[in-house]
C-alpha cells in the first residue's frame, strides 16, 4: 500500500497533463510567443517609439498626446463589443486567425502612410497613419480578448501564475537587448522617416510571427453561451455582475486605480529633469535612457516573483504587492528632490553623476516598474481563474470597455501640472496606489484550485 508522503510528492504537472491536453505544447508555444511579444513591443512601443516618431515629425504635444490615446482607448474600448462575437463558438482560435489578418493590413497601412511622411509632416498622411494605427491598436485589443479566454481553457489555474510571469520575463528580456542592439542604433544611425520605417517593419513583423505561432496551438472547445449576445445584453450583464460578484466589484475599482497609477509613467521623466536639475552634456536624453533602463530592468525581474506569488496566493497576492508599491513610488518620487547629494558616483558610460536624490528617484521609478507588472500579472490571473468559462471574453472585456475613457487621464493630468504643479501628479499616483491597495484588501481569497483540474466541456452551457 503506498504511503501518503509518496502520494503527496507525486509530480502535480502529470496531473496536469492528463486533465489538459496538449498542454506541453501549449505552454511552450505560450511562453516563446510571450517573448516575441515583447520583442514587438521594443519596436512598437506606443510612448517610446510612435509618439517619439510624431513628435520627430511634427514637434506637436497634441498630437503625441493623441497616440497615447489611440493606442490605450483603441485597444481597450471595442473590446466588449468584440466579445460578442465571440461567446456563442465553442473554440476562439478562427477568430484569433481572422483578427491577425486584420492586423497584418492594418501594419501594412501604417507602414505605407510612414513611408509617404516627412519631416513637418502632411495632414493626409498623418490622417492615414493615425487611421491605420487605429486599426492595429483595435486588433490588438481584440487579440487579448481572445488569447485569455483559450488560455482559461489550455493552461491549469495552478500554473497560470508561472506562465504569464514566464512569458513577461521573456518579452521584457528580449526587449532590453532589442534596445540596445537594435532600436537605439537604428534610431541614431539611419536618417528621419527612415529609421522609423525601418522599426516599425520590424515590429510589426515580429508581433505577426508571434500571434501566428500562438495559432498553432491545439484548443479544444469548450464552454460556450447558447446564442450570440447583444452589445446591450453584455452591458447589462457586466453591470449584473458589479451587483452580484464582490470581486469583480473591486476588481472594477483597481482597474480604475490603474489609470491613476498609468500618470506616473507619462510624468516621471518630465517631472524628474525639473526636480532633479538634470543639467550637463545630454541631460534630458541620459537620465530618460537610465530610467527606461531602470523600468524594464524592474519589470523582467518582477515578472518572475509575481508569476510564483499567483500561483501560490493567488491573484489577491499580485494585487496587495501592486498596491503597496504603488504607494510607495510616488512617495520616493516626492522625497528624492528633498534629499542632499551626500555622494557622487559617476554612471559608466555618460555624463551623469548617481547621487543620493538621483538613487531614490531610481528606486522610485523601479517601485512603478514592479507594481506595474505585479497589476498586469495579477489582472490576468483574476479574469482566467474567475471569470464565468462561457463568459471568460465579456468578463475580460467590460471592464476594460467601461474604464476605457480614463485613457484621457493624461491630458487632464497635463493641466493639473500646469495649473497646480507637476508634483500634483504624483499625489494623484499615490491616490490611486491606496485605492488598489484597499480594493485588494477588500477581495475575498480565490478558492483554493482543484488537484486535478476537470477539462472543459465540448456541450454548449448557458445556465446560470
Amino acid at each position: 500500500m503506498p504511503s501518503t508522503s509518496s502520494a503527496v510528492a507525486r509530480p502535480a504537472v502529470d496531473a496536469d497533463r492528463a486533465a489538459v491536453p496538449h498542454l506541453r505544447r501549449n505552454y511552450t508555444l505560450g511562453i516563446i510567443t510571450g517573448g516575441l511579444a515583447g520583442l514587438a513591443q521594443a519596436f512598437l512601443h506606443p510612448e517610446l517609439i510612435v509618439a517619439g516618431l510624431i513628435w520627430a515629425l511634427t514637434q506637436s504635444p497634441m498630437l503625441v498626446a493623441g497616440v497615447t490615446i489611440i493606442s490605450k482607448a483603441g485597444a481597450l474600448a471595442p473590446q466588449l463589443w468584440a466579445s460578442t462575437h465571440l461567446e456563442h463558438r465553442p473554440t476562439k482560435m478562427p477568430y484569433f486567425v481572422a483578427v491577425i489578418l486584420v492586423r497584418a493590413a492594418a501594419l501594412a497601412a501604417m507602414v505605407g502612410t510612414l513611408s509617404l511622411l516627412r519631416t513637418g509632416g502632411n495632414g493626409w498622411g498623418l490622417a492615414g497613419f493615425f487611421a491605420a494605427y487605429l486599426a492595429v491598436c483595435v486588433s490588438g485589443g481584440s487579440a487579448r480578448v481572445v488569447y485569455l479566454d483559450m488560455v482559461g481553457r489550455m493552461i491549469p489555474r495552478g500554473r497560470l501564475g508561472t506562465y504569464f510571469g514566464t512569458r513577461t520575463f521573456l518579452g521584457n528580456l528580449l526587449a532590453i537587448l532589442a534596445g540596445a542592439v537594435a532600436v537605439q542604433p537604428i534610431l541614431q544611425r539611419v536618417a528621419l522617416p527612415t529609421n522609423y520605417l525601418l522599426i516599425v517593419i520590424v515590429g510589426g513583423a515580429v508581433s505577426l510571427l508571434d500571434m501566428s505561432l500562438f495559432s498553432r496551438c491545439r484548443e479544444l472547445p469548450g464552454p460556450s453561451a447558447r446564442r450570440r449576445t447583444t452589445l446591450g445584453e453584455s452591458l447589462w450583464r457586466g453591470f449584473k455582475w458589479l451587483r452580484t460578484d464582490h470581486n469583480y466589484r473591486m476588481y472594477l475599482w483597481m482597474r480604475v486605480a490603474f489609470r491613476m497609477n498609468y500618470l506616473g509613467l507619462a510624468f516621471f521623466i518630465p517631472y524628474g529633469t525639473r526636480a532633479l536639475d538634470v543639467r550637463g552634456p545630454g541631460g534630458l536624453a541620459v537620465l530618460g535612457g537610465i530610467m527606461v533602463a531602470v523600468m524594464q530592468v524592474s519589470r523582467m525581474l518582477a515578472s518572475i516573483v509575481w508569476g510564483r506569488l499567483a500561483d501560490r496566493r493567488g491573484f489577491r497576492g499580485c494585487f496587495l504587492g501592486a498596491g503597496a508599491c504603488f504607494l510607495v513610488a510616488p512617495a520616493l518620487a516626492l522625497l528624492a528632490p528633498r534629499l542632499p547629494a551626500v555622494f557622487a558616483v559617476p554612471i559608466p558610460g555618460t555624463a551623469a553623476v548617481l547621487d543620493l536624490p538621483l538613487a531614490v528617484y531610481l528606486l522610485a521609478l523601479l517601485a512603478l516598474g514592479v507594481a506595474t507588472q505585479g497589476n498586469i500579472i495579477g489582472g490576468s490571473h483574476f479574469v482566467v481563474s474567475s471569470a464565468p468559462p462561457r463568459r471568460r471574453p465579456s468578463y475580460s472585456a467590460f471592464v476594460n470597455t467601461v474604464t476605457s475613457p480614463l485613457t484621457l487621464l493624461p491630458m487632464a493630468g497635463a493641466w493639473l501640472a500646469g495649473w497646480v504643479g507637476m508634483a500634483s501628479i504624483f499625489a494623484l499616483v499615490a491616490a490611486g496606489g491606496l485605492l488598489m491597495l484597499t480594493s485588494a484588501a477588500a477581495m475575498r481569497p480565490p478558492r483554493r484550485p482543484r488537484t486535478r483540474p476537470v477539462p472543459p466541456s465540448p456541450v454548449p452551457d448557458d445556465t446560470g
